[in-house]
């Protein structure tokens, strides 16, 4: 077991946490994580913190942050939920059938992780600093997830799309989108369609990498 006083490289502290090392900074600028710097200025994470801050993201489901408008917690929330549903409605296919529940876990903690970074996306607060780049580390990290499985490109794609289409269709029969000017609801739907896109796209990558 780790010793409480080790101290871990921001990749390191990244790798464990299952996020982009930007923000593993981020969070330690915010003060969620605490650092240590070395004599060189390089940033050191304790261990113990990281450890605690993985116990937290299984034992609490992970905070979406509150917005405005269509971009509000119950958008969100709403979104989730019918994602949910249509999995549990969605037959067995190659890329959701035989996960172990420590898979399946992980599974919904990346889904809530991703769901967090759309809806900053779609707030559109003007902090997206590092949001991308977040996207597309889940996004690799899904893709090689199913190529240890064995699945080909096509079974990825096929999988995006279910949740792109899960996606569209929450907001869609979003309550509360109709009380909304026609150009917001058109505006709300581009930017689920390019985060979506940008998920593809690091999928469709990260395969590309693997077989050149």
């Amino acid at each position: 077991m780790a010793g409480s006083n080790e101290l871990l490289s921001v990749g390191a502290a990244a790798d464990l946490l299952g996020v982009h090392v930007v923000t593993i900074r981020r969070w330690t600028d915010e003060g969620k994580l605490p650092e240590v710097r070395t004599p060189g200025g390089h940033r050191r994470i304790p261990r113990e913190a990281v450890d605690r801050l993985l116990r937290e993201s299984v034992e609490a489901p992970v905070a979406l942050p509150a917005a405005g408008g269509l971009s509000d917690q119950a958008w969100a929330e709403h979104a989730l939920v019918h994602t949910r549903y249509e999995l549990r409605a969605q037959p067995e296919t190659p890329w959701n059938a035989g996960l172990s529940e420590a898979q399946r876990a992980e599974s919904r903690e990346n889904g809530q992780r991703l769901m967090g970074l759309l809806l900053r996306h779609v707030a559109g607060t003007g902090e997206d600093d590092g949001l991308w780049d977040e996207v597309r580390h889940l996004a690799r990290r899904y893709a090689e997830q199913l190529r240890w499985r064995g699945l080909p490109p096509s079974e990825a794609l096929r999988a995006t799309m279910f949740f792109r289409d899960a996606l569209t269709e929450s907001t869609a029969y979003y309550p509360h989108l109709h009380e909304q000017p026609a150009e917001a609801q058109v505006a709300l739907l581009r930017k689920v369609n390019a985060f979506m896109n940008e998920v593809q796209l690091a999928i469709a990558k990260a395969y590309e990498a693997d077989d050149a």
